[in-house]
């Protein structure tokens, strides 16, 4: 296939993933859930409940529609199995808990109070859930999906991580340094949750990583990618007591330099293991009936 057929196969399929995803998100929003307060007067509880389940379901079924009808082959990565999700979340609760407790253990990070929590951090749970899902649709299922499809897996996943760290330079501080810190760290962050997502082909996999990591950063008082809400429901109250390299500073653990040198060590085992199990393809990898990249080997 030639570069020009690629770049408009590229357009042409991410483009329409992610109008579909959106829209998916904007009918829910805009449509389904004022309709339903119109109707029936909710209590805001339950408002809020029907919001995020309706936005996860209208965002499953998009994806699942996308996969099927639009980049050609099944969507494979929507297979749930329960004991490689579980891992996955456990994983992504002690990959980012390896930074966060180095640096208790090391005195950059203190705990100056412990309130104990509150019974709010269930609906933040599943508020991080959800929103956790929503991003590796986005970015592993959508973009990568697409970027593999046409570039190969390594291309597209440094392609697709730095469109993921942009999205997240908002929340950094404004001065160069910070915001260099976050885009890199936010680079390298997005590459490791892509590596995942290529070695298990597993969305609920990586998004249970993804999840699981942020909810530990929650637990321990620290920022959480420069949300600072939140901090006030964690079961302890915490601060620092070194630079900004060295805790994260305002953008929290994510931006610390351990946390850079954990994925990066990382990232190079999670995309061999991709490799051995034959799910890294190269630009010119050959493509199965549906179009697909090679054939993709089934769960284990």
């Amino acid at each position: 296939m030639s570069a020009g057929k690629r770049l408009a196969r590229l357009l042409k399929h991410g483009l329409l993933g992610l109008l579909m995803v959106v829209g998916a998100v904007m009918a829910v929003r805009q449509g389904l859930v004022p309709l339903v307060a119109a109707a029936f007067a909710p209590e805001p509880a339950t408002l809020s409940l029907l919001r995020r389940t309706g936005i996860f379901l209208a965002v499953l079924l998009a994806y699942a529609a996308w996969r099927r009808w639009v980049l050609p082959g099944p969507a494979r990565d929507l297979r749930f199995r329960p004991l490689a999700v579980l891992a996955g979340g456990l994983g992504g609760a002690a990959h980012i808990s390896l930074v966060t407790l180095a640096g208790f253990a090391a005195g950059y990070y203190v705990v100056v109070a412990v309130p104990g929590g509150s019974p709010a951090l269930l609906g933040v749970a599943g508020l991080i859930l959800i929103a956790a899902f929503m991003e590796e649709v986005v970015y592993r299922g959508v973009l990568f999906g697409t970027m593999e499809d046409a570039l190969g897996s390594t291309a597209a996943m440094w392609l697709q991580s730095l469109v993921f760290a942009a999205m997240h330079l908002s929340n950094a501080p404004a001065s160069n340094m910070e915001l260099a810190t976050t885009m890199v760290a936010g680079t390298l962050i997005g590459a490791l949750w892509t590596a995942l997502y290529a070695w298990t082909r597993s969305l609920w996999v990586v998004a249970a990583h993804h999840a699981c990591w942020n909810f530990a950063i929650i637990l321990t008082g620290l920022p959480l990618s420069g949300i600072d809400e939140w901090r006030a429901l964690a079961p302890f109250e915490s601060a620092y007591r070194g630079p900004p390299w060295l805790t994260g500073g305002v953008f929290g653990p994510e931006d610390a330099l351990l946390c850079l040198v954990v994925v990066a060590i990382s990232l190079p085992v999670f995309v061999r293991l991709a490799k051995r199990r034959g799910r890294w393809f190269p630009a010119s990898a050959p493509r199965d009936a549906a179009g697909a990249p090679g054939p993709v080997p089934g769960p284990t």
